[in-house]
């Protein structure tokens, strides 16, 4: 490796078998001693948070260092890699941990940010999402030197409770979109839904250029920047619809008048829809079909986690072998 500047920091290589071996930290003159400002998992990572480090160094007072000293820390480790909506789940649940902002991240025990937890008055996915922002912070302190125990490991938020919003369309009314689509615009996009298992947001996220219909397959992705792009195969029962909107000369696979569907205009179209149909559904309850109708017909179940996207290894390239799309497609026909 290239010689740093001096003062700019270094990057050390860790001992045995780590998954981030590579450690960069700072010489602190006041403690003299490295402070680590970070692991990864390769040298030119750790190199780029130096540099980063660098051009806004930040300051942090490792015997006083605060919640809000790992807060900052954690905002410049993660937020480049997430999306809008996963800062504003972070940013969220900073906000509902205020009473411990400016205490000492050494000095809070587990019962003080069980407290914390208890006090929110909010869902349960909140509070699940305040425990996982405590986990990190404690995890950066851990690594800081700061403290030997992550007490967040302790906080309990009780069971996740069973949700009833969410239901799966009947055979009757499956029967019914068949039979409707050609008197309702949006009807199929439903039906591909239901023998997709895709969520809303991700269909109307389809660009036309990750449509394969020779193959019979899609590429979608994840809702978060985090999530890898996965295999759409599609059922023979909705194929023809993707071919019907399929236009190359669109961006997206869903378009009207060659422009890309908002959430919120789908929702409302389907909405007048399911009102039309006689139906009381939520724009979801396709995704929720296609689990309940994959565990009946007895698809594989790492297929059908992969197709969902609950895979545990993601799926990181664009090119697929054609063995296991044809798996992949021969599971969706079952349903």
């Amino acid at each position: 490796m290239k010689r740093l500047p001096k003062g700019f920091g270094s990057v050390q290589t860790l001992s045995g078998n780590r998954r981030k071996p590579y450690a960069a930290r700072i010489w602190d003159k006041n403690t003299a001693r490295y402070i680590y400002i970070g692991y990864y998992a390769t040298q030119p990572e750790a190199i780029a948070a130096l540099t980063e480090y660098n051009k806004n160094p930040y300051d942090i007072n490792l015997n006083g260092a605060t919640v809000s000293d790992m807060w900052e820390l954690f905002k410049k480790r993660k937020f480049n890699n997430l999306s809008n909506s996963g800062i504003g789940v972070y940013n969220a649940a900073y906000k509902h941990i205020k009473p411990i902002h400016d205490k000492s991240i050494k000095d809070l025990k587990a019962y003080q940010l069980q407290a914390v937890i208890d006090e929110i008055d909010r869902s349960w996915q909140t509070k699940s999402h305040v425990q996982a922002l405590l986990h990190q912070l404690f995890d950066i302190a851990i690594e800081l030197d700061i403290i030997q125990k992550n007490y967040a490991e302790f906080v309990k938020i009780g069971e996740r409770p069973q949700s009833n919003i969410h239901k799966s369309f009947s055979k009757m009314e499956i029967t019914t979109l068949f039979n409707s689509v050609f008197s309702e615009p949006w009807a199929d996009t439903v039906l591909i839904m239901i023998y997709s298992g895709l969520r809303p947001s991700e269909l109307l996220q389809i660009c036309t250029e990750d449509v394969f219909l020779n193959e019979a397959y899609m590429i979608g992705s994840l809702k978060t920047k985090a999530g890898k792009e996965r295999i759409i195969p599609l059922n023979n029962k909705v194929l023809s619809f993707v071919r019907k909107r399929y236009n190359p000369n669109n961006e997206y696979l869903i378009s009207v008048n060659g422009k890309k569907v908002l959430y919120q205009t789908y929702k409302e179209h389907f909405k007048a829809m399911m009102k039309r149909l006689g139906m009381e559904h939520l724009p979801h309850d396709g995704r929720h079909t296609f689990a309940s109708l994959a565990d009946t017909a007895g698809m594989n179940k790492i297929a059908i986690k992969k197709i969902m996207g609950h895979a545990s290894n993601d799926i990181t390239e664009k090119v697929y072998t054609h063995k296991e799309v044809s798996e992949l497609l021969a599971n969706v026909n079952m349903i």
